[in-house]
This record gives C-alpha cells, sequence and structure tokens, in this order.
C-alpha cells in the first residue's frame, strides 16, 4: 500500500503536468524576452546618450568659438559665461563636462563656476587640476572634429564611460583653440536606466504571469476535465461496472474527445453485452455439462447396481450414448470457437458434391423429422453443385441449420430447401416455418453466446455458439450469410458460397 502510494506520488497528474509546463515555457518566454529587451533598450539608449553628450559639447564648443571672436564682452565676463554654461550641461548630463586648451592642458571644467577660478580662467580644483589629456586622443579628436563613443576615458579611471568630444575653432582663423569633452561613467548613467527598466519589466512580468497562470490553469482544468471522466470511467469498467456512461462534454469541447468519449460508451455497451453472454455462457455450459453427466452417471450407476435390468440396459444405453455425443458437440464447439478467436482455424479445400453433403445430412435427422412429422420440400429439385471448400467445416454449417430448422419447426410443419447456381457462386437456402426469429433479435443471431428467447424449451440446450461458429466458417470461404425471418411464419437462412474457392483467394 505505501509503495502504490509513493509511486501515485511520483506520477504526477496530467493537469499538473499540463500547468507546469506552460508556466515554465510562459517563465523561460519572459526572461528570453527581458534580456533581448534590455539589449536593445541599452543599445538604443546608449546610442541616444551619445548623442545627447556631444551635443552638449558641441554647443559648449559653439559658443566657446564665439566668445573667442567676440571683441565686445569682456574677459572676466567671458570665462563667466562659459563656467557657468559647463556647469549647468553637467548637472544636466551628470557627465563630467571640461574644456582643454589647443595643448590639451585643462582650461575650464564643470567645478569653476562661483569660484576665483572663474575669474582668472585657470583651473586649480582637485580632479581636474594639472590634466593632460593623452595626445593620442587629442590628435584623433583634431582629426576626426568629433568623438562619440563608449570605453575607458584613463585621464580619469579606468571605468567605462560614454566619452564625447567637440573640437573648438576660431571663428576669424578657424583655428584649433581647444577642445570640449563630455564623459559619463555607465554607472551613473545606462546602469541606473538598466535597472529602472529591469525593475518596471520584473513587476510587469509578474503580472502577466499571474493573469496568464490563472487563464492557463482554468483552460488546463477545463481541457483536462474530459480525460478525468474518462478515467473515472475506465476504473468502473474494470470493476465490472458498465452502466457508467460519459456524457457529452458540451459546447467548446474538442472533438478528438467527443469521439474519444462515444466510442469508450460504445466499448462500454459492448463490453456490457459481452460480459452478460459470458455470464450466460458460463451458465449454460455449465448447467449443459451437469445435465448430462448427472443422466449419464445416475443411468450407468442404476446399470452397474442392478437397480436398471437387463431388458432396458439398451435403452437407457441409447440415452448415455446420446448425451455423450451432445458433450462432445459442446467441446467441438468451443474448441473451434477458441481457434477462431486464436486465428488458427484452417480450411483444407477440396472438390466434392455440396447437394450430396446436404441430402446426407437431412438423412441423419431422419428420426427427428419422422417425429415431428415434418415435411421436408425441394430436395428432389437440387441438382449436382460441386464447390471447392472444406467438406468437414461446409458439413458443419449446414449441420447446425438444418437442426435449427428441425428443433425450431412446429409439430407437423414444413422445411423448404432452395439452390442457386449463377457459375460463379451458389446460394443455398433452408426455410423452415414456425413462430420466427423477433426482430429485436435478428441482428444478433450470429453473435458469440447470444441466444433468443431464452425461456423456449426448444433452445434450452444450446450454448449460443452454433451460428456465430456459422458464420466464421462461411466468411473463412469468402462467402456470406444472411437470415430473414417474419414472426409466426418462418425463418429463412441463406449461404452463399463461391465455387471455385482457390480462385477467388
Amino acid at each position: 500500500m505505501a509503495g502504490s502510494e509513493k509511486k501515485h506520488r511520483r506520477s504526477a497528474s496530467l493537469f499538473i503536468k499540463y500547468v507546469s509546463f506552460f508556466s515554465v515555457v510562459e517563465i523561460i518566454s519572459l526572461s528570453v524576452l527581458g534580456w533581448v529587451l534590455m539589449y536593445f533598450v541599452a543599445d538604443s539608449w546608449e546610442d541616444e546618450q551619445k548623442r545627447n553628450l556631444f551635443n552638449y559639447a558641441d554647443n559648449i564648443a559653439g559658443s566657446y568659438a564665439a566668445m573667442l571672436s567676440s571683441s565686445d564682452t569682456g574677459e572676466e565676463l567671458s570665462y563667466s559665461v562659459i563656467c557657468y554654461t559647463v556647469t549647468n550641461a553637467a548637472q544636466a548630463t551628470s557627465a563630467d563636462i571640461f574644456i582643454v586648451d589647443s595643448y590639451g592642458n585643462m582650461k575650464f571644467c564643470k567645478d569653476m563656476a562661483d569660484t576665483d577660478d572663474m575669474v582668472t580662467g585657470v583651473c586649480t580644483c582637485k580632479r581636474h587640476s594639472g590634466i593632460k589629456v593623452p595626445g593620442e586622443i587629442y590628435t584623433g579628436v583634431i582629426t576626426d572634429g568629433m568623438m562619440a563613443t563608449t570605453g575607458k576615458f584613463n585621464v580619469f579611471s579606468d571605468e567605462d564611460s560614454f566619452i564625447s568630444a567637440s573640437v573648438v575653432k576660431n571663428i576669424d582663423n578657424n583655428q584649433v583653440e581647444g577642445i570640449v569633452f563630455a564623459v559619463q561613467p555607465l554607472s551613473e548613467g545606462l546602469k541606473p536606466y538598466l535597472s529602472k527598466f529591469v525593475q518596471n519589466y520584473v513587476l510587469a512580468a509578474l503580472a502577466f504571469l499571474l493573469i496568464s497562470g490563472l487563464i492557463i490553469y482554468v483552460k488546463t482544468f477545463k481541457l483536462t476535465k474530459p480525460l478525468r471522466k474518462m478515467s473515472e470511467a475506465t476504473k468502473h469498467y474494470a470493476k465490472g461496472d458498465f452502466s457508467y456512461k460519459l456524457e457529452s462534454g458540451g459546447r467548446g469541447t474538442a472533438r478528438e474527445f467527443e469521439d474519444l468519449s462515444t466510442a469508450l460508451n460504445s466499448m462500454a455497451d459492448d463490453l456490457e453485452k459481452i460480459e452478460n453472454s459470458r455470464t450466460n455462457f458460463v451458465a449454460n455450459v455449465s448447467h449443459e455439462l451437469k445435465t448430462p453427466m448427472t443422466t449419464i452417471g445416475g443411468f450407468i450407476d442404476g446399470i452397474l447396481d442392478g437397480t436398471i435390468d437387463k431388458e432396458h440396459q439398451d435403452a437407457y444405453l441409447k440415452i448415455v450414448s446420446d448425451e455423450v455425443k451432445r458433450l462432445s458437440r459442446l467441446v467441438v464447439s468451443m474448441l473451434n470457437m477458441t481457434k477462431m478467436d486464436a486465428g488458427e482455424l484452417r480450411i483444407n479445400p477440396v472438390k466434392f458434391n455440396l447437394t450430396e453433403q446436404i441430402i446426407n445430412i437431412f438423412i441423419s435427422f431422419e428420426q427427428k423429422i419422422e417425429e415431428k412429422k415434418i415435411n421436408v420440400k425441394g430436395l428432389e429439385r437440387l441438382h449436382a453443385a460441386y464447390i471447392e471448400a472444406d467438406p468437414d467445416m461446409i458439413n458443419q454449417v449446414f449441420y447446425n441449420l438444418i437442426d435449427n430448422a428441425t428443433k425450431f419447426t412446429q409439430q407437423g410443419g414444413d422445411i423448404t430447401v432452395s439452390m442457386k447456381n449463377d457459375g460463379e457462386y451458389v446460394t443455398v437456402s433452408i426455410r423452415n416455418t414456425g413462430k420466427g426469429i423477433d426482430s429485436e433479435d435478428i441482428d444478433h443471431v450470429f453473435e458469440r453466446f447470444y441466444k433468443g428467447d431464452k425461456s423456449r424449451s426448444l433452445d434450452s440446450k444450446s450454448a449460443g455458439l452454433g451460428l456465430f461458429i456459422v458464420k466464421n466458417i462461411v466468411e473463412l470461404h469468402n462467402g456470406e450469410i444472411s437470415v430473414r425471418s417474419e414472426k409466426s411464419r418462418y425463418t429463412e437462412f441463406s449461404v452463399k458460397l463461391k465455387i471455385d474457392l482457390m480462385g477467388g483467394v
């Protein structure tokens, strides 16, 4: 019991697997989407930031160039305008903005506003004083006329930064007067931006997961509901309860589930019929075995102990012989049914006269026919009909049909035999007068274990296998068998057999 529970815990339900699978897919998809978006957002923001920094640097360079060419503004006032311009731009961009002269030496920086340096035009702050831009950087900017990139600006630190630069040229003589640099560490720009982006994205993703998870849960629960019902149905069927039926899933249910439900209901009906037939068959066979065996045992014991005198022994031995033959027929029917189920029943076709075989079978029933005063019609009109088939099997077919006809024909009734031969097929029909077959039974007469009117004494010794075996033998010969009946008038079985069996296989 403990092992079974442990195994059940290990085996998650289909519902849990579906929900888990779709949840994992969503999480992976959102994670991948987040990384992709973050990459494109970072790339786009980086381009925009470099462009903004360069615009600030370029505007300051333009202002400084204009100041250099103006003779109306005092030097002290000019320094003040440039310092405040640099300071305001640095505050707006969170960048380090400074101007170097034509030799790469520090000229103005963002920290000079409101200091004496703004008056003297000499930078003395701790960060920028004494700094000289390396020649390779200075030369590169002069050559290209600008700079807008991302990398390490080793003048101050080894931290990755946005770097923008614009050349200051004298408007009058177009000489290079200096360079405006704008340097913004990534940690002060991109990283905070991405951190905020990730925070917002995670919140949005969690909200999406919550909503979509609820939708997946409800939809999966609804989707697997038919499967749970089917699982419940199979448990009932396994216990032998075939009355449990699956209802239609209703609107929105997948067509495959509807088809499967219909198939399971049909299977339950078939299993119920088979189970009922099996139960009836076991009861019938048990009774059929018990009755003759009791009869045989009783009569033999009576003969052995002298209860039955010698004058009557032959009569009772005849009864014993009939009962033994009856048991033998039942055993043969059971063996044939088993071979059919296993696909092991094989035919041995030879050419023989079907008409002669039918007449001989009727002769074997002569005593029963005479006892019931049955009129056999049509034998005199039969012509020789040679067919290629297994004579023993065909004999079993017509023996069963003639036995049924004899059994169910009323006292003084008629059995009519007719034959048609079209050169390819021979069709033999055996009609008997009598009660006929009920309309609700006629479609089931060839089913295994089926017995129509179980209350009729005429059918009390039947196990319900005769016509089932007959049909299988006929179909094994590529033939057809059919039945017609009219209540209280007649029943007619028709067997259609191929004349040249080997030519048709």
